[in-house]
């Protein structure tokens, strides 16, 4: 049985405390912990357990660097969400072949940074060409961003990102083409484009965040029980946060 103290707020603390209700053999607990999930950088820097920091691309890269030799895995949880592994799941098998193109349109009802939206995107990116990119071109507007990235072995990646769209719902559109094949996260979830006198908005379910959460966990969980390395380091974070350090955060 591992024991996980929740140090989160309240809103992210029930979504992992109802992820933790899906492991077996894993349960939150206060007092003698096995490890610890927090969105503190302090709290992870001090912490005798191993630690998961939740909202890693919130943090300065100068408070990560505090972390250096700290047995912390990175909250990635995009890696994780249900859409998303299939598709790394059949590159990891070399199905598709040498990665060739990666195309994102992320359309985000929320009104927040484009730049702050990308972190995520960008990080797939890398972790699918296996590299942080070699060349990278931005083109910012209000309420917009898009990242041309090209990486070693002339592979390249279109995320096309849009925050405050009208209605209440997001879009994603992913799609990862090999030589040898393509794999996509598209309306294969049932979306929509809906035409009206507002303008065109796209109308699809939200993705589903538990589920990336219980994933997410259970790497986590595997990587102590197995005395492993995780799938995802703090460098994954670092790299992220460096592609996009010349976009404005606004």
């Amino acid at each position: 049985m591992i024991r996980i103290k929740l140090d989160l707020a309240p809103g992210r603390k029930e979504l992992y405390t109802a992820a933790l209700a899906r492991l077996r053999a894993v349960r939150p607990a206060e007092d003698g912990a096995d490890a610890l999930v927090t969105g503190d950088v302090s709290a992870a820097k001090d912490s005798p357990v191993p630690c998961l920091l939740d909202g890693p691309e919130e943090c300065d890269p100068g408070q990560l660097e505090r972390l250096s030799g700290v047995s912390v895995m990175p909250g990635h949880e995009w890696r994780f969400l249900p859409e998303i592994l299939p598709v790394a799941e059949c590159h990891a098998a070399g199905q598709l072949g040498a990665p060739g193109l990666l195309r994102i349109h992320h359309w985000l009802a929320a009104d927040l940074p484009p730049r702050r939206a990308a972190f995520a995107q960008v990080d797939l990116a890398h972790w699918f060409f296996g590299s942080p990119p070699a060349r990278a071109h931005f083109l910012t507007r209000p309420h917009y961003l898009q990242l041309h990235l090209g990486f070693p072995g002339d592979g390249m990646a279109l995320i096309d990102l849009a925050t405050n769209r009208p209605g209440t719902a997001s879009y994603y559109s992913m799609h990862l083409i090999g030589s040898e094949g393509a794999a996509y996260a598209d309306d294969h979830r049932n979306a929509h484009l809906l035409i009206g006198g507002e303008g065109s908005r796209a109308i699809v379910h939200e993705q589903n965040l538990l589920l990336a959460i219980q994933a997410m966990v259970k790497e986590f969980v595997a990587g102590i029980s197995g005395k492993r390395a995780w799938n995802v380091a703090l460098q994954d974070t670092v790299h992220a946060q460096q592609t996009l350090k010349e976009v404005p955060d606004a």
